[in-house]
């Protein structure tokens, strides 16, 4: 029997999923313009499953993106994948996204990579990458994270906040191939193992 694992990534509001064969992704819904952004994932992962010939008792391992970002989508995506995991009796592990967003930009650039969200009005989610992991996080006034941006002399920047006087986000989803590698630096834990959403903080 082929062991799968099953990522999903909901957080920037278009949900992706993906199935990998220990270090390859062999399904990504991404790559299906009928697929991409649907929310019906029973159907989203049914599709997958029938495209590489496996069955729902192959995965045994879930990851899943926990944001911070889109609360509901985010939230929907977490329970669908811990309702699997429970059901399959595998660990549902949980991703955040700001280490996704700065893996995707980290392998294009030396530079720290800012990560921005939007949270409630006046509020966002801030985050900077650097040497492999995120060095700081904070949910706190657009304003103030501005003033953290105008420190850096250079830097990449991923999220879904625009600023003026300041870059456009360059990405706001990492792909399946980059939640994959992500995911393999995680130890395994144990077939109850679950994953829960980030509201306002990683911790």
């Amino acid at each position: 029997m082929t062991k799968l694992t099953f990522l999903l990534q909901t957080s920037n509001g278009v949900p992706v999923m993906g199935l990998a064969k220990n270090d390859t992704v062999i399904f990504d819904s991404a790559s299906d313009a009928t697929l991409l952004g649907s929310r019906d994932y029973r159907s989203v992962l049914q599709t997958g499953l029938r495209s590489i010939g496996a069955e729902l008792n192959e995965l045994t391992e879930i990851f899943v993106d926990i944001g911070p970002g889109g609360l509901g989508i985010t939230r929907t995506g977490v329970a669908f994948a811990n309702g699997l995991g429970f059901a399959l009796d595998i660990p549902t592990i949980g991703l955040p996204a700001f280490d996704l967003l700065g893996t995707q930009l980290a392998d294009q650039t030396d530079d720290p990579v800012v990560i921005i969200r939007k949270a409630a009005n006046p509020f966002v989610h801030f985050g900077i990458f650097k040497a492999g992991k995120l060095a700081h996080y904070e949910h706190c006034e657009r304003e103030i994270a501005v003033k953290h941006i105008q420190r850096l002399d250079k830097y990449a920047i991923a999220g879904n906040v625009d600023i003026e006087g300041i870059d456009a986000p360059e990405v706001n989803a990492a792909t399946i191939k980059t939640m994959l590698k992500v995911a393999k630096r995680h130890a395994i834990p144990d077939t109850n193992a679950r994953a829960y959403p980030i509201v306002e903080a990683l911790s």
